[in-house]
């Protein structure tokens, strides 16, 4: 990811890793739909903040068992608190504001990742739509293994310079 975004100098850039970040899982209470922000205080509260005044969000993460990793989702799930009821059941309003764009960047070990994970694209597709981002980007980069540079595969190469484009550097 910091290769995605290591040429976006003149930008203001933050990089987060999960791993280091303290996220509790949502708990249904609905306190963020009476309320502003999340019942749970803890680093999403930044992380919300953050996302609502940001251009564009990029998150990376390796596939395993045919899903984005237990921290990946672990994020996604409680910003279910930028989400305002709507007219009815099931029906939603997004809190965030302006145009959004969100780049969904996954590595996986199966060289036919693309043609397998087509359903993990289509959910990033659903959900980060649903939070109100008017772009939704998801890659899977194939064939990563630990004894190869991602950089030396040819489909890195491709998902990088598309990714440049949606971030207007090119």
């Amino acid at each position: 990811m910091k290769e995605l975004t290591k040429e976006h100098k003149d930008v203001d850039l933050e990089y987060f890793d999960l791993s280091d970040l303290k996220i509790k899982d949502c708990m249904g209470c609905f306190y963020c739909k009476k309320n502003e922000g999340c019942a749970i205080k803890e680093d999403m509260t930044m992380l919300y903040h953050k996302i609502q005044h940001a251009e564009a969000l990029v998150i990376g993460s390796p596939v395993y068992f045919g899903a984005e990793t237990a921290l990946t989702k672990a994020f996604l799930d409680p910003m279910y608190t930028m989400l305002n009821f709507g007219s009815g059941p099931g029906i939603y309003t997004s809190k965030i504001k302006g145009t959004k764009k969100a780049i969904i960047v996954f590595t996986c070990g199966n060289g036919k990742g693309n043609d397998l994970y087509t359903n993990l694209k289509d959910r990033m597709y659903s959900a980060y739509g649903l939070l109100g981002f008017s772009e939704v980007h998801p890659y899977i980069i194939p064939g990563v293994r630990p004894t190869i540079d991602i950089l030396e595969l040819e489909k890195s190469h491709k998902v990088l310079q598309e990714c440049h484009v949606t971030l207007g550097e090119e």
